[in-house]
């Protein structure tokens, strides 16, 4: 067998050992008793410990001789290169480290459920105190050039530092500010209506019938409840989703279905083979967001789409409020712009000061300039300073999402990046196919949905975001495509309201 071959095989074994444990911690997330935490934070450590020890032992050596290799083709040299630069870094962590932050992370899940449950910040913050010693000693061992927050975050964007999504946020901060400002002094007709209530078991069914007419494969997924809504693709054939329910806003469910279908649609169109291999595998968070955050809010927050809706879907479950509205005074209800307490309620525009806020107080944890302690009067502040509210407890506070009980810190950064992608990929698409939005009024998204397919989904993860995104858009990524949308949006939506430019 040949050294290739050899890569090969142990590259396929690393993809289906990491697909177990995603089934396992999907399960937690999903179905699992709470007794079972423990043993489940044992199992779920050992394995990847025992991941990082084959790596070590295994892959890297493989990887190293094979890319000595005179025969490799340039696509082969290239994914060795992008391998080695992840498993180099792989390497820097102790086996030890990478043990006690699974087990942790685990239980941290555990606690953080209950502590928001309770709205009680020192139910959690033991865990969070321990994970973020634990990132900070993971920072220090993948080492960084500015600051230890650079590690993390090229964990999950390695194509752009926090000083650039400092620049980044710098860039649209104002017009953020000012918009939600004049959005909020000229209200239009439809933002008052009556609540789109609608019983659990209709809602449930509505987000499976949508889901399947916009092109998510339900014969390769499947769609549950959770506490936060996320996305676990296995493999192109096993890519599952969750959401989250209110009975008084079919809001919710809805948006978190189509924010986590763009998701699920991205692992369900990326190359099976060879496995293991970094054309199978996602470009990064940020492009992955780009995608969720496409069929959320380019295509689940239009006109076109609320006109599908409102005279295809909606009429079959007969809500009681349906006739107070129209599909333009839905529409500009789902895309109200007004502050509020929750990120994943609010609207494209408070969105991002939300992630901006975390941004700066996640950083600040993982640099030592934030103790965890303190973390509750700060997030408080910074509410209160961005978006103007007071926070009434922990549970609608610091405590609202799951991401730093999971460790993921460096992780919030590639939202507000991922819609700053997907305007951009939203305007290749409109120079591509002028007018795709008209076929939305029948609920057809095929050119869409294609287009992403062949110029981000069968690419994997063979070019950085930056790259990616030059390749497909024919220019580096800027905000201006966001703020030009954002622009229309209102435009549209708001009775022509004239924001700045």
């Amino acid at each position: 067998m040949s050294v290739l071959e050899k890569l090969h095989a142990e590259l396929r074994r690393q993809a289906l050992l990491g697909g177990a444990v995603h089934v396992i911690t999907w399960d937690q997330e999903v179905c699992m008793p709470k007794a079972g935490a423990a043993h489940r934070a044992a199992v779920v450590g050992t394995l990847m410990a025992f991941l990082h020890q084959r790596a070590q032992k295994e892959l890297i050596p493989l990887l190293r001789e094979a890319s000595q290799d005179p025969a490799l083709s340039d696509e082969q040299r290239h994914s060795i290169e992008v391998l080695l630069e992840e498993v180099e870094i792989a390497e820097k962590i102790p086996e030890e480290l990478v043990q006690a932050f699974s087990e942790t992370a685990s239980l941290a899940q555990i606690a953080w459920v209950e502590a928001r449950e309770k709205s009680d910040f020192s139910v959690f913050a033991p865990y969070l105190e321990k994970l973020v010693s634990l990132s900070q000693e993971k920072a220090q061992a993948i080492g960084y050039q500015e600051e230890p927050y650079e590690a993390l975050l090229h964990l999950y964007e390695r194509s752009i530092s926090p000083s650039e999504v400092e620049a980044l946020f710098a860039q649209v901060r104002p017009f953020l500010v000012e918009t939600l400002r004049l959005c909020q002094e000229n209200p239009v007709e439809g933002l008052e209506g009556p609540s789109l209530a609608l019983p659990a078991s209709a809602q449930r069914a509505l987000v499976e019938q949508v889901l399947t007419k916009l092109g998510y494969d339900l014969g390769r997924g499947r769609i549950d409840l959770s506490a936060h809504p996320f996305c676990s693709g296995f493999n192109p054939d096993d890519v599952r989703i969750t959401i989250r329910i209110y009975e008084d806003d079919l809001t919710m469910a809805l948006g978190s279905a189509l924010h986590e279908m763009g998701h699920a649609l991205y692992e369900q169109g990326l190359p099976r083979e060879p496995l293991g291999w970094p054309i199978t595998t996602a470009a990064s968070l940020s492009i992955h967001e780009s995608q969720s955050r496409f069929w959320e809010n380019h295509v689940g927050n239009t006109l076109a789409f609320w006109e599908y809706l409102y005279t295809q879907v909606l009429p079959a479950y007969q809500p009681a409020w349906l006739s107070e509205y129209t599909p333009l005074t839905l529409a500009r209800r789902v895309n109200r712009i007004q502050p509020h307490l929750i990120r994943i309620q609010s609207d494209e525009v408070s969105y991002h000061l939300h992630i901006l806020l975390r941004f700066e107080l996640e950083r600040a944890l993982i640099n030592g300039d934030l103790r965890v302690a303190d973390l509750p009067a700060a997030w408080n502040e910074k509410v209160r300073q961005y978006l103007g509210l007071e926070v009434p407890n922990d549970a609608q506070g610091v405590l609202q999402d799951i991401h730093w009980s999971m460790g993921n810190f460096g992780y919030f950064p590639t939202y507000s990046l991922g819609s700053f992608y997907a305007a951009q990929f939203a305007a290749a698409i409109e120079a591509a196919h002028p007018g795709w939005e008209s076929a939305l009024r029948q609920g057809e998204a095929t050119l869409p949905f294609s287009w992403l397919r062949t110029h981000i989904h069968a690419h994997g993860k063979l070019y950085s975001s930056q790259e990616l995104c030059e390749k497909a858009t024919g220019e580096p990524l800027s905000a201006r495509h966001f703020i030009q949308y954002i622009r229309s949006k209102v435009a549209q939506l708001y009775a022509g309201l004239s924001l700045p430019v």
